[in-house]
């Protein structure tokens, strides 16, 4: 018996494509940046803590995911043009944003990713995640004088057709790295507004 047809047959089934997509609901700025740079303005510090995931794991993210969290959020404090200088790593500042990031995926496969599964793909599923940012702000003192806390869902889309699009579309990397510096510009508009800085 020829094994060609079906061994073709089982590998194209095997593939498919997945494209991460934000469901939209949470606009960049309007304005950015928000003022033009201060001479003398404020100092921060920024602490980025990825926090533990719904089960009580710890987050399995190594160091060089950690350290894109943070430069996303640098980039967003850097670029705001609120700040003198924007610092990490707990040295003395004038302000100190502590930033809690939540990367949440579902429980399981939602009903479209297992009727994805059972039709090999061929029917399109959604996984569907959220992005949280929670960010304390402190004085000099630690002293607690304001809260923000932004959120962003995300889904992952797998399915074969999806295969042909993968090469046009932005990989997962490029989508989460978006999201996560408009929700730390949105964090920063909004404590502004606020008047903690």
């Amino acid at each position: 018996m020829n094994w060609t047809v079906p061994t073709v047959a089982l590998l194209l089934m095997s593939l498919s494509g997945c494209i991460l997509t934000r469901d939209g609901t949470t606009a960049p700025p309007a304005q950015w940046p928000l003022q033009q740079a201060q001479v003398g303005g404020k100092s921060i510090t920024l602490n980025v803590i990825i926090d533990e995931q719904p089960k009580g794991e710890k987050a399995k993210m190594g160091t060089d995911a950690l350290l894109g969290l943070r430069s996303q959020a640098v980039k967003a404090y850097t670029t705001s043009g609120l700040f003198s200088s924007v610092l990490t790593d707990g040295e003395p500042a004038d302000l100190i944003a502590d930033i809690v990031i939540i990367e949440k995926g579902s429980e399981g496969l939602s009903w479209s990713a297992a009727l994805s599964t059972v039709t090999f793909t061929v029917i399109p599923g959604r996984v569907p995640q959220e992005l949280t940012v929670k960010t304390e702000y402190k004085n000099r003192d630690r002293k607690v004088i304001g809260y923000v806390e932004k959120h962003e869902e995300l889904g992952f889309w797998i399915e074969f057709f999806l295969l042909f699009a993968m090469p046009f579309a932005d990989g997962p990397n490029t989508v989460m790295n978006a999201a996560q510096y408009d929700l730390q510009r949105l964090t920063i508009g909004e404590a502004h507004v606020k008047g903690l800085f």
